[in-house]
């Protein structure tokens, strides 16, 4: 058929389906019109669509879709995956100083350090290039193996080390070169506290008391959603439930914790640390703790994510991380131990402005999560949307986990974990400092009153508003000779 056919075939074929749509659209709108102003504008409000528009407002968005999902749960919890949407360190408050004149930034040519020693007191510290650590993400409970290994390949890239969560993958302590292991409350049999040689086999040690999405609650995997591998990984028996208890069986008081950290640290050389959710009770915990002297502590805020967690656990528990880190670091200072521990902030640190703050309020270094789940699944989302959520690519649940490419998202995650780097040094460089532990709360200022009571930061204005000068500074203003003789009076304009 030749091309001319084909053309006034289409342009007839056009035309039938115009005049079609010109004879068969208007009544059908009409129809369609004339029901939705019955429902929407007539109706009265008790059966008026309209009326949703309220309580989606008033539950929000995701308060009613979750409402839906409790309905339909069969009675179960719902957990949600991700940690919670809500806001609650006030970040966006704090804002640094440039260096300009008083204190100058650095040159191009002048170096910076963002390196950091976890454990510094320990027989062999835990030295990373860059105060950026992978969360602790269990294989199996969460993400799967393919995730991991992608995970410590991104931080090889970048000289920092990742953590193993509740699961040791061997897989994952092949391919990491700084590798956490968390002895943690998982009950199974494979876990690292059942098994010396994989703590053996650790760059540093974390016994996890809490964490921020989760608090010290139990948590179970249902057999159902234990696969195969996951099962052989954990050591569980056919049927079994993966169960992280509330707490250590063998841990009953802090004298028990003393004694489990002096164990620890008489038969492996690295860093032992404790992992524990931020609280409001975080000056008892931690003096609780330092009896056991841990080589570092690492406080999860109450936005720290999970692989799924109870809504209640992670919208209403907890001390939000810039609470907690301040707080953390003013009370060790108080107890004149801070220069021997490693504190490491969680909980909602999703870009390196927030981190270098984070690390300016006290910390040593910060650990990511979602930022770097979101980072590996970057170039591959196409994947899963519109149907399913990006997160079904990487978690061990996910339906489209089959799909996910290592390679890929290593190098998604290890240029995040990069730039990241590059960002903080300009941070410091802008700050006129050379080494990121010489970061604090006098290089920023807090923009409300309630931030300054938080953090010390002073604020923009008021009487204590001007930063503190050293004797070498000499005063703020010395009045030029001028200033110093009398006024003449002065002549008029005209």
């Amino acid at each position: 058929m030749s091309f001319l056919a084909v053309f006034l075939a289409s342009l007839a074929a056009g035309a039938v389906l115009l005049i079609a749509g010109m004879l068969v659209l208007p009544p059908l709108m009409r129809g369609i019109g004339n029901r939705m102003m019955r429902i929407m504008i007539r109706d009265v409000y008790t059966g008026n669509l309209f009326g949703m528009v309220s309580v989606a407002r008033r539950l929000t968005l995701q308060g009613t879709g979750e409402t839906l999902l409790r309905a339909g749960s069969q009675g179960k919890a719902i957990q949600r995956p991700m940690g919670s949407p809500l806001h609650f360190s006030p970040w966006e408050d704090l804002l640094f100083t440039p260096a300009q004149l008083g204190r100058q930034p650095l040159l191009a040519s002048e170096k910076t350090d963002l390196s950091v020693v976890i454990g510094p007191r320990a027989k062999r510290p835990l030295k990373v290039d860059i105060p950026l650590l992978v969360t602790g993400m269990s294989y199996g409970g969460a993400l799967t193996g393919k995730a991991k290994v992608a995970l410590a390949r991104a931080a090889n890239r970048v000289g920092t080390a990742t953590n193993s969560g509740e699961a040791f993958l061997a897989s994952e302590r092949r391919e990491a070169e700084r590798l956490i292991v968390q002895f943690h409350r998982g009950t199974w049999p494979k876990s690292p506290q059942n098994q010396p040689q994989l703590l053996a086999a650790a760059d540093a040690i974390e016994i996890q008391v809490g964490q921020g999405a989760q608090a010290g609650a139990p948590i179970r995997t249902a057999a159902e959603n234990v696969d195969k591998n996951m099962r052989s990984a954990y050591g569980l028996e056919p049927g079994k439930d993966a169960l992280i208890d509330g707490r250590f069986k063998e841990v009953d008081s802090p004298e028990d914790l003393r004694t489990l950290i002096d164990r620890l640290h008489e038969e492996y050389p690295v860093p032992v640390g404790v992992k524990l959710a931020a609280a409001d009770t975080i000056e008892d915990d931690i003096e609780r703790l330092m009896d056991a002297k841990p080589d570092f502590i690492c406080i999860d805020g109450a936005e720290g994510g999970t692989h799924g967690g109870p809504i209640i656990l992670q919208d209403d528990f907890g001390l939000p991380t810039m609470h907690a880190i301040a707080r953390a670091d003013k009370h060790l200072r108080d107890l004149g131990l801070r220069d021997g521990v490693t504190l490491i902030a969680a909980g909602g640190l999703h870009s390196p402005g927030i981190c270098l703050k984070a690390i300016a309020l006290g910390a040593d270094a910060c650990y990511l999560g979602t930022t770097l789940m979101l980072a590996i699944a970057s170039d591959q989302v196409i994947q899963a949307l519109p149907w399913e959520p990006p997160y079904s690519l990487f978690l061990e649940t996910g339906s489209r986990k089959g799909s996910f490419s290592v390679e890929e998202g290593a190098q998604r995650a290890g240029d995040f974990l990069q730039s990241s780097a590059q960002e903080l040094d300009f941070g410091l460089r802008a700050l006129g400092k050379s080494a990121v532990a010489e970061v604090s709360r006098e290089d920023m200022i807090a923009l409300t009153p309630e931030a300054s009571r938080l953090t010390g930061c002073r604020m923009p204005y008021g009487p204590e508003h001007k930063a503190p000068r050293t004797e070498e500074q000499g005063p703020r203003y010395a009045p030029p000779a001028w200033e110093e003789q009398p006024q003449q009076e002065r002549r008029p304009l005209h």
